[in-house]
């Protein structure tokens, strides 16, 4: 009796583990609003940063909840322009979630950035109606 239990059991999980990969291999598809707004700011970040140079992004009015965008598109700009650098603060801070992102928003000086290899400023805003971000303004560097 225990003999056929095993069995059983054994089937049976085997037939899960099939299935799941079948599903997983044709049916799940990518979350596509998610992926959207990757490609919406890939579009931005290639576009308007200066080729082969890096990037300081400065983010304004981006409140509460709204913060967490500052990350994506920071973290998301980053993995984008690797290994050109992308700059949101001051070299000594750290940066790891949204709220130390916006505390330390600034930059000490244009020459600091051009010595670090940045050529663009880009400034960030949020619309206050569709709670969407948006590129307000493009600062290009010269020396």
């Amino acid at each position: 009796m225990l003999r056929r239990l095993g069995g059983l059991v054994l089937l049976a999980s085997m037939v899960l583990c099939v299935g799941h990969d079948i599903y997983r291999q044709f049916c799940l598809r990518e979350p596509a609003k998610l992926k959207q707004s990757y490609v919406l700011w890939d579009g931005s970040i290639s576009k308007e940063v200066a080729p082969g140079r890096g990037v300081f992004l400065k983010f304004l009015n981006f409140h509460g909840q709204l913060r967490q965008w500052t990350a994506r598109i920071y973290f998301r700009s980053v993995y984008r322009l690797y290994p050109r650098p992308v700059l949101v603060a001051r070299p000594s801070a750290i940066v790891n979630t949204a709220p130390q992102l916006l505390e330390n928003n600034s930059y000490p000086n244009e020459s600091s950035l051009w010595d670090r290899g940045v050529r663009t400023i880009l400034i960030v805003d949020l619309n206050p109606v569709s709670k969407q971000p948006f590129v307000e303004a493009v600062k290009w560097l010269g020396q």
